[in-house]
């Protein structure tokens, strides 16, 4: 994989966004002429725990072309040498771990390891593939989302092999506990690709989801709130859980999704006030089973997260760095809502940060999100872009380490 120079000055700008990327474009520039001069001047650079640049001349030959017996000089050719360090060369080394999770909505898989007591998430892919499609009205997943799933796991399988991933953990949530035919789609899924899927109960699920928001919680704020609430709209399901002091007290697991509201109300774009009205009363009436609390802050996890955020930041493409610990108002939250419910599905597709393949299933997560607030009586969203991928990858190297 290589990278150009811009690019490493555009990623430099997500971690420092209090720099102007035209400026850390001259810092890379610089950078890479002031190593260039050195060692033009037969100096040696060294990049502590990363390794050592330095020129190495090669003497003039002579060579023997074996057809017509003519004898060739060549000129001392100068080359660069890197030598890796000690910090790097075991890094690389060390193994790489996957997980994956598989949604109603879509498959994700993330590669890792741990190095020092430190875990690196390296690299991450997602699949839209709507395993869920048509559970609400057959209670099945049906023939083209099943070849979909498969064909999904198999492209990222080959990614693993690709890494030479040995060990990884595949989960599975809602559509695995509601499908009649899951079963079959486990089988077929690990004779095919040799991934097992284990499927979580709605209590693991959150559980997981809630150790991997704690987890990427410590890189956005200072200390834990006394009080807060993790959310995890899903394609089938919605998983809530309470915290105080950092410790769950409950956890609710409802059974409302983006796909499964898509489909249960058949959704049409735009929407119609009534319609609109009805999928929000809908909600409501799920949503009164929780108890009444005041929390200090609401946390939202998972892709319907990374939407909302994305589209608030009118990203063009997805930006880690961005999306985690970015907050959205309620009144923000509205008016992405009033646009979403007033365009056609075409004009939403192409809405900045709209990720394919979510453009009909958008609103109805938001819907979710826009009542929780009101139900909590709070002003904003914390995006956490930690979760249960991450936490299964945790789980996977604490079993291996």
């Amino acid at each position: 994989m290589s990278i150009k120079k811009g690019d490493l000055a555009r990623k430099l700008s997500y971690k420092f966004p209090e720099l102007e990327e035209d400026d850390l474009e001259a810092i890379v520039e610089l950078f890479f002429q002031f190593i260039k001069e050195e060692l033009i001047k037969g100096n040696r650079i060294e990049i502590r725990d990363f390794g050592v640049m330095y020129l190495r001349r090669g003497k003039g030959v002579f060579f023997t072309n074996p057809r017509n017996n003519q004898r060739y000089y060549i000129r001392e050719k100068i080359r660069i040498v890197f030598k890796p360090g000690k910090e790097l060369k075991e890094r690389l080394n060390t193994p790489l771990y996957a997980a994956f999770d598989l949604g109603t909505q879509s498959f994700r898989t993330i590669l890792g390891k741990r190095y020092n007591g430190k875990v690196y998430f390296l690299a991450s892919w997602r699949e839209n593939v709507r395993l869920g499609e048509g559970l609400v009205n057959h209670g099945i997943i049906t023939e083209q989302a099943f070849d979909r799933g498969i064909q999904a796991l198999k492209k990222m399988k080959k990614i693993l092999d690709k890494h030479g991933v040995k060990d990884f953990r595949a989960v599975g949530t809602a559509v695995f506990r509601k499908a009649k035919n899951a079963e079959d789609f486990i089988k077929k899924a690990q004779e095919e690709t040799g991934i097992k899927i284990d499927v979580l109960s709605p209590e693991e699920e959150a559980s997981l989801t809630l150790e991997g928001v704690k987890f990427g919680l410590r890189e956005v704020l200072n200390e834990l709130p006394q009080k807060f609430i993790v959310i995890d709209v899903g394609g089938g399901s919605t998983e809530i859980t309470y915290l105080e002091n950092g410790n769950p007290l409950w956890t609710k697991s409802i059974e409302i999704g983006a796909v499964v509201l898509k489909e249960l109300f058949n959704l049409r774009y735009p929407l119609s006030s009534k319609a609109f009205r009805s999928l929000k009363d809908y909600i409501q009436d799920h949503l009164k089973a929780l108890p009444e609390i005041e929390p200090d802050l609401l946390v939202i996890t998972g892709g319907t997260a990374s939407i909302l955020g994305s589209l608030d930041l009118k990203l063009s493409c997805y930006i880690f760095e961005r999306l985690h610990g970015h907050r959205v108002t309620k009144d923000r939250l509205k008016k992405i809502i009033e646009k979403l419910s007033s365009y056609p599905v075409e004009r939403i597709a192409r809405m900045r940060g709209m990720e394919r393949g979510r453009e009909d299933i958008v609103l109805p997560g938001l819907t979710i999100y826009l009542e929780l607030l009101n139900l909590f009586k709070k002003e904003e969203l914390l995006i956490s872009e930690y979760g249960i991928l991450e936490a299964t990858l945790l789980s996977l190297l604490r079993e291996y380490n």
